[in-house]
């Protein structure tokens, strides 16, 4: 059984400088701020949106801005640790990117079954399955459910318990991940890029992915809430006489710009179908991709029964009527 990685304090500066006593000259040559930025950046330590984004967390956390979603996934396994050719547990409903993070870190994703009213699976349920897993076990990634964060301190007692390496997934839940007692991938308000964040510094300064050099869309973030705030309870409104379901608490306790909705069973793919037509962008929720797949019952089931639309939080109010509108026709369809 591998040992748990011990919890250390983030580094808040490079450790490989060396300091001397400033000279003469050091005062007259000009400082290339740039070259100091890029360093600082290069170590895990940029100025800016690294420190804005560790703010956001309770308690000291490292954080690296990373620019490719499936390419953080790989890097952050590999900087845990994991062993080549071993076993990643994974949500039956996680996304493609996801499963591409784990093939790429050299692991084979291995598809559990989730609760059927979180669309998550937790350590209780797992703790069931971990003896009939395909292969030698070197992960657990549990995913959130489109803004839903998983318990993040439960997995962290399970990874104490266990000893496996876990990795959360929660690239919609920026608005509610404000602890990682285990390394967490959360996407940006911009939509642009992805950030890991971890109490525990040492996976977090050895990933070896690009950096995001984009824009964050953090001083946005305040603006956009309650706007998608205000766009969830109208919608959750308009659509109150049609059989579609919300996730619990979506646009009231969180937020996310991806709504997930529950149409009746078996009518997903035909639903799909109808809003493309209507010009209405929509996807399923589920992408298995080459992996091995467990008995997932639930999953199968929210297959056909769950679309998950983007929601842009400068949609006006006609926007809403018509999304509403297309919601409704389709499902009647």
């Amino acid at each position: 059984m591998r040992p748990s990685p011990a919890v250390v304090a983030p580094a808040l500066k490079p450790t490989n400088v060396k300091t001397r006593a400033p000279s003469s000259q050091d005062a007259a040559a000009p400082v290339d701020f740039d070259a100091v930025a890029e360093a600082l950046r290069a170590a895990g330590h940029g100025p800016g949106q690294e420190a804005a984004l560790m703010a956001r967390f309770c308690r000291p956390v490292a954080v690296r801005v990373l620019s490719d979603h499936t390419q953080a996934v790989a890097s952050a396994l590999t900087a845990m640790g994991v062993r080549p050719g071993g076993v990643c547990v994974v949500s039956a409903l996680a996304s493609a990117e996801t499963l591409a993070g784990v093939a790429a870190a050299g692991l084979k994703p291995w598809l559990v079954d989730v609760d059927p009213f979180s669309w998550m699976f937790d350590p209780s349920h797992l703790r069931e399955r971990l003896p009939e897993a395909p292969g030698p076990l070197e992960a657990i990634l549990p995913a959130g459910a489109h803004g839903r964060a998983p318990d993040l301190r439960a997995w962290a007692a399970f990874r104490d318990e266990t000893g496996l390496p876990i990795l959360v997934e929660a690239v919609e839940a920026f608005d509610v991940i404000q602890s990682a007692p285990v390394p967490v991938i959360v996407g940006l308000p911009s939509g642009e890029g992805v950030f890991v964040a971890c109490e525990d510094a040492t996976p977090i300064v050895t990933m070896d992915a690009p950096l995001f050099e984009g824009e964050a869309g953090l001083e946005l973030w305040p603006r956009i809430r309650p706007r998608l705030a205000t766009a969830a309870q109208r919608l959750r409104v308009l659509l109150l006489d049609a059989p579609i379901g919300f996730q619990p608490g979506w646009g009231m306790s969180w937020i996310s710009q991806s709504c997930a909705l529950s149409v009746p069973d078996d009518t997903a793919p035909g639903v799909l179908s109808r809003l493309a037509q209507a010009g209405v962008e929509a996807t399923g929720v589920t992408s298995r991709g080459h992996a091995i797949a467990d008995d997932t019952p639930v999953a199968d089931r929210l297959e056909g029964s769950v679309i998950v639309v983007r929601i842009d939080p400068d949609l006006d109010i006609q926007g809403l009527d018509d999304l509403a509108d297309a919601l409704r026709s389709a499902v009647a369809g």
